[in-house]
């Protein structure tokens, strides 16, 4: 049984998309010429520390062309985890998780205090039924962030995770 269900991990995915255009948004440089994450382009800036409302529903078809889009920025930025990061939510929208692992994997790869690119692994590793990769990213999420919701979260994962009889 896995922890996040299917209905609810559609919400999960669009809260953390918000999430992310938030700390993006408060803690790095975007690159030249950005491509904005869906979440960005239909999200209000939030106030203080709240989250913005979550994002309009795009159209599948409105993704695609998002992600072609941040395909091509990656394809001449390589090296930008943040490109990654936002091309792995619109994978992650367009249901194409075996993509959008690995685009949050290269994102780690490249960033490894990425606690955005940790916390989606976690979802889609612990989804996917794979327990030791998913604990290892709940924790990599938990040693990297300082947002207290994803503190949170993470730690709810890994408790979840944890073998029966562990603290």
């Amino acid at each position: 049984m896995l922890y996040v269900e299917v209905p609810f991990m559609k919400y999960i995915l669009t809260a953390i998309l918000a999430c992310a255009a938030v700390c993006a948004g408060a803690q790095e440089q975007p690159p030249a010429n950005p491509v904005p994450p869906p979440a960005a382009q239909a999200s209000p800036k939030p106030q203080g520390d709240q989250l913005p409302p979550p994002p309009k529903q795009l159209s599948r078809a409105e993704l695609q062309k998002n992600a072609a889009s941040l395909e091509e920025a990656v394809r001449k930025a390589p090296e930008d985890p943040e490109l990654r990061v936002k091309l792995g939510f619109t994978y992650a929208h367009l249901e194409r998780a075996d993509d959008a692992q690995r685009e949050f994997e290269a994102a780690v790869r490249l960033d490894p205090k990425k606690a955005i690119a940790h916390y989606m692994l976690g979802l889609i590793y612990e989804k996917k039924g794979l327990r030791a990769q998913a604990v290892a990213a709940w924790q990599a999420c938990l040693d990297n962030t300082k947002d207290p919701r994803q503190r949170d979260a993470a730690a709810r994962h890994l408790h979840h995770l944890s073998p029966r009889g562990a603290p």
